[in-house]
């Protein structure tokens, strides 16, 4: 059976996350994959050595088809200066990248990994409602349908720093605690405090449709859904 390693350095969070979601593909396209991961630790270890990073890759090579790193793109602008530093994050691996003959691929999540969550906002509304049955309610369809992104990708940033697909998943998230609950309107700290939030990635990710119509809201987990099915035709 053909296996993937996933490897997302910035955080372990999104690792979890992108793992569920692969793992979702996968059973959506009836595929057969293994799906594997490192961690940012591993990626930091790595980091720190001499060509560590590409011996990392060559490792785990061995037992893996394949290994897709998974980054943040943020907007056009960021990326443009992360671009520009011959040391940063997305540099570094892009060069591991293109010394691995197509066994190592990296992929841009387009805009953060709250936009691939955002391509299904009754999913989030079940997360909150802790129902899965949620999605079969007809006030809470309308209520997701009204706030359903498009094309997730196009929530940028205007400027460095600025607002993206994690604000407007924190605010979405705001929306759906007081439909539940009216009376955390009038208790900030309270909604907050139970608003999304990064270390709730996974948990969401596990409340999410993965579908044809879902998979085309955002270009990045497309091209990431499309990456899984063509490794799991290899065989």
């Amino acid at each position: 059976m053909p296996s993937v390693r996933i490897w997302t350095p910035e955080s372990d969070n999104d690792r979890d996350s992108v793992c569920c979601i692969a793992q979702k593909i996968v059973e959506y396209y009836g595929c057969d994959l293994t799906i594997e991961y490192a961690t940012k630790q591993a990626f930091n270890d790595a980091a720190r050595k001499p060509d560590g990073l590409k011996k990392a890759v060559d490792i785990y090579l061995r037992r893996n088809d394949i290994v897709i790193f998974l980054i943040d793109a943020d907007s056009a602008k960021s990326q443009a200066q992360r671009r520009s530093e011959r040391n940063s994050l997305v540099n570094r691996i892009q060069a591991v990248v293109s010394a691995s003959v197509g066994k190592a691929i990296l992929i841009l999540m387009l805009q953060e990994l709250e936009a691939w969550l955002l391509v299904d906002c009754l999913g989030i509304c079940c997360y909150f409602t802790k129902s899965p049955e949620t999605r079969n309610i007809q006030d809470w369809i309308k209520f997701a349908n009204r706030r359903q992104p498009g094309q997730t990708n196009l929530i940028e940033e205007a400027e460095l720093g600025g607002k993206n697909a994690k604000e407007y998943l924190e605010k979405l998230s705001r929306e759906v605690l007081i439909k539940i609950n009216p009376n955390l309107k009038n208790k900030l700290q309270n909604l907050q405090e139970r608003q999304y939030s990064e270390d709730k990635s996974s948990e969401v990710a596990e409340y999410m449709e993965i579908s044809s119509q879902t998979i085309k809201r955002n270009e990045s987990l497309e091209e990431f859904a499309q990456c899984l099915k063509k490794l799991a035709a290899v065989e």
